[in-house]
């Protein structure tokens, strides 16, 4: 009879709190399975209970003999946070994942160290959570413009999409596609503005052959 559930997660250090609740919740749908017979048991019940969790990316169950199952879990990666109106004085954010579907509603505490978005548009429009993705994607892994210097992405009709950087009131103007090409081209700006101490105020890049810059 199974007496043991083991689920086993690989996830990065910076998640691990995040993730928690949501194994918790699993662990708990499982312990219906308590009892049952290991050797009849078909895994299709865990795999249904699985595949509904819109947490995980991939999942492997598999006996483990003589009285136990096992379950691996690889969970999406988290992309970035939207930002709700403060609810009886907490913070809460709407993770969305790599895919840009939005998963449950978290608390300050329990959110990942990644960018935060603002605005009801990115929860009501995949494309423009899309967008956003693209954007981070297309950022260089090193440099004052990689994603971890990232404080906030936002968008608007005027403008579309934008960041700002930590430690900086900089704001980057990045308009609706060439996301690849813009950042290559501002990643230079700025090692070009940091090379002759000169601050900006706005960089625009949505622009078809140049780079805008406003100075302090």
């Amino acid at each position: 009879m199974i007496d043991e559930i083991d689920i086993k997660i690989s996830v990065k250090a910076s998640q691990k709190l995040f993730i928690k609740p949501y194994v918790e919740s699993v662990n708990e749908k499982m312990t219906q399975f308590k009892g049952q017979s290991l050797w009849k048991f078909p895994l299709k019940k865990v795999s249904e209970i699985l595949k509904n969790e819109k947490w995980i990316s991939e999942f492997r169950i598999s006996r483990a003999w003589p009285s136990g199952l096992e379950v691996e879990l690889v969970p999406h990666e988290i992309a970035y946070l939207i930002q709700t109106r403060e609810s009886h004085g907490a913070t809460e954010f709407f993770p969305v994942t790599e895919s840009a579907q939005i998963l449950k509603r978290v608390d300050s505490k329990q959110a990942p160290g990644v960018v935060i978005v603002r605005g009801d548009q990115f929860l009501k429009n995949q494309k423009i959570r899309e967008g956003a993705i693209a954007i981070l994607k297309s950022l260089p892994e090193v440099g004052k413009l990689q994603p971890s210097y990232v404080a906030e992405l936002g968008y608007d009709k005027k403008d579309g999409y934008w960041i700002s950087l930590l430690q900086s009131d900089m704001k980057i103007k990045y308009g609706e596609d060439q996301f690849e090409l813009k950042s290559s081209r501002v990643s230079q700006v700025i090692d070009y503005l940091e090379n002759r101490d000169l601050k900006a105020r706005v960089i625009d890049a949505n622009l078809s052959k140049k780079v805008l810059v406003r100075l302090h």
